[in-house]
C-alpha cells in the first residue's frame, strides 16, 4: 500500500482526515490573521496548506506501518495490521488531542 492508497483507506474507513482538518484549519486561519491584511492568504491557499499537513501526516504514518510489515507489502497485509492494532480508532482518538500550537 502506498501513501495515496493509505490516505484513501483512511478517508473511506475513518474520521481521521475530518478530525485532522477540524484542528488544522482553525490553526492555519488564526495564523493567517496574524499576517498583515495585504499579505493574508485566501481560503484556497489555507486549504492547500492544511492538505499538505495531512499529506505529511499520512507519509509519516505510512513509514511507521511499513516498518512493522517489512516482508509482506500487500494491501491485505496492511489492512490486517491496521485492524489488528485498532489503528483507526487510535488515530481518531489521537486527533482529539492534536494541538498545532494554539492554547485554548
Amino acid at each position: 500500500m502506498n501513501p495515496s492508497e493509505l490516505q484513501t483507506y483512511l478517508a473511506q474507513n475513518s474520521q481521521v482526515e475530518a478530525r485532522f482538518m477540524a484542528k488544522a484549519l482553525p490553526y492555519l486561519n488564526a495564523e493567517n490573521l496574524k499576517r498583515a491584511p495585504a499579505r493574508r492568504y485566501n481560503s484556497a491557499i489555507i486549504q492547500r496548506q492544511a492538505d499538505k499537513l495531512f499529506d505529511e501526516f499520512v507519509e509519516q504514518l505510512h513509514g511507521k506501518i511499513a516498518r512493522q510489515i517489512r516482508d509482506e507489502q500487500t494491501q491485505s497485509a496492511w489492512i490486517k495490521l491496521i485492524e489488528q492494532a485498532n489503528l483507526l480508532e487510535t488515530l481518531e482518538d489521537s486527533m482529539a488531542d492534536l494541538n498545532f500550537g494554539t492554547e485554548e
